[in-house]
């Protein structure tokens, strides 16, 4: 079978092969992974083919492990797949689609000259980036001229620093950095990161008023659920109706969000909203974040451990689940939304958002493990959950049950995972401390055990222990998850709900 190629494009869609070679390069991206290929890179494609922008992308990789992909990129002349599987508004979505908007990818390491020539190419004036949150750190290291630097943020900082010898310091030369990576406030986060190599590399101080002045930073906010290569027989059933291979497949949700704010010429540029796509060029993008948070992130961080104790595996099986199905949806309904409301978005576009989410985890194509959901579970309980549960409490004078059975949960995970041999991916000092509290139950009891857990302010940022009720509450689910099981309790617990107990009308049984 053919492998996707612009040969193959010129022979099968020979009127957009020749649009394609008309765009010129406009966006260099520091990313090859899945994500950005499924989410920007499908929006500039899409952008492209509705007749605006016109322009194309020159993936970098940021790290040397990107090496691979930047060689299947080009084997493809920079195309690839992204096929769309999943649920929206209640209608079955299942369609693939040819991305064109990635002219070519190099490698740092091999390929730096080409790259700093990028930055002399005027019309290259937009900079994207996803390196993960572990890419948007400050490592130190020396400025050699010629030579790749090792971090995202010294690699932006050398390009940039070209860019501005080579044009003279023009303003007109600044550039427009969208950094895409899940942290709060990447944008300005990128910006201090740069002026710091510059300060440390003891580069010219109008250099860094140039980055202050003359560039855009962008904060962002980025929703899209991207698996990405399908399993190898999945892959070879998907080829077979494409009719044709591709290495870089990339499966995702059709659901979308892209909330950016910091350049006011961007909206004129890009008008996807104006093409009904989900990208909002905002003022500040903190309340998208706060939705994403805390519904979204906040319920696959609730149902994981719970899910677990019960024998699910995926979210899919969670919400296939009558009880489960019901648990999560009352959280976000009656616990989540409700300590939400009126602290970022209405409480009607915070409905709508979370009935988004509910159809998402029902996507009957994506399989997405709860066990990959508990990666650093600690640090996610603390800005995911603790928010949620102290402005409920703070609001309404009551613990919110479902979200304290949640909790109850995620304290039992880690005994748990080390018997079942779950992977715990965690700061390991903060996980011993966990399995040193719950090493002394036999000795000191479960309500102790729990009281000492809740007072730790290095693992939830605040001491729980001062909440009113919430470690006999918490110790009392777990017994109850201990004797009956976490799905008996689950049932018992929405049963109970369902006879009207929230809103501070039930603390526990």
């Amino acid at each position: 079978m053919e492998r996707l190629s612009m040969q193959w494009l010129k022979q099968h869609q020979p009127d957009r092969y020749e649009r394609v070679k008309s765009w010129p390069e406009r966006i260099i991206q520091f990313g090859e992974g899945n994500f950005l290929r499924g989410f920007v890179d499908w929006l500039v494609d899409e952008l492209n083919e509705r007749g605006h922008f016109g322009g194309r992308i020159v993936v970098v990789a940021p790290r040397r492990s990107g090496a691979d992909n930047v060689r299947r990129l080009n084997a493809q002349d920079g195309l690839y797949t992204v096929w769309l599987r999943g649920l929206e508004n209640g209608r079955r979505v299942d369609e693939a689609r040819v991305v064109t908007s990635v002219s070519r990818a190099l490698n740092p390491y091999t390929d730096w000259r080409q790259i700093l020539r990028l930055a002399e190419a005027p019309e290259i004036d937009i900079l994207i980036s996803n390196t993960t949150e572990r890419g948007l750190v400050y490592e130190s290291e020396a400025h050699h001229p010629g030579r790749p630097p090792e971090s995202f943020p010294a690699k932006v900082t050398a390009y940039l620093y070209h860019r501005y010898q080579h044009f003279a310091g023009d303003e007109q030369a600044g550039m427009t950095l969208i950094p895409c990576e899940l942290i709060d406030d990447n944008g300005d986060e990128l910006r201090r990161l740069v002026l710091r190599h510059a300060r440390e590399w003891g580069l010219p101080q109008a250099f860094s008023d140039w980055v202050e002045r003359a560039n855009r930073f962008c904060n962002t906010l980025v929703d899209r659920i991207l698996p990405g290569y399908p399993n190898a027989t999945e892959a070879e059933g998907l080829f077979a109706r494409m009719g044709y291979r591709d290495e870089l497949l990339t499966v995702g949700e059709p659901y979308h969000l892209w909330a950016i704010s910091g350049d006011e010429r961007l909206p004129s540029r890009w008008p996807f909203a104006s093409l009904g796509f989900n990208v909002h060029m905002v003022d500040d993008v903190s309340p998208f974040r706060l939705q994403k948070v805390r519904i979204l992130n906040g319920l696959h961080t609730a149902m994981s451990a719970l899910a677990l104790l019960a024998g699910r595996q995926t979210v899919g099986e969670v919400m296939a689940d009558a009880d489960f199905s019901q648990f999560v949806k009352g959280l976000a309904e009656a616990e989540i939304i409700p300590a939400l409301d009126g602290e970022s978005l209405p409480s009607s576009v915070l409905q709508s958002f979370a009935a988004q989410v509910f159809e998402r985890f029902q996507n009957p194509y994506l399989k997405h493990e709860l066990l990959s959901i508990t990666l650093n579970t600690i640090a996610k309980t603390r800005v995911r959950l603790v928010p949620t549960l102290t402005a409920y409490v703070s609001r309404y004078g009551a613990l919110p049950p479902r979200l304290v059975c949640a909790l109850a949960a995620l304290l039992m995970y880690y005994p748990r995972a080390r018997v079942e041999g779950w992977p715990i991916r965690d700061d390991e000092r903060q996980v011993q401390v966990l399995l040193d509290a719950w090493e002394k139950e036999p000795e000191v009891g479960l309500l102790a055990v729990v009281e000492a857990l809740l007072a730790r302010e290095e693992l939830w940022g605040v001491n729980l222990r001062n909440l009113s009720g919430l470690a006999p509450a918490v110790a009392e689910n777990i017994r109850a998850i201990q004797s009956e099981g976490a799905e008996t309790a689950v049932r018992r617990a929405v049963q109970v709900f369902a006879a009207g107990y929230d809103q501070g009308r039930f603390q526990t049984r």
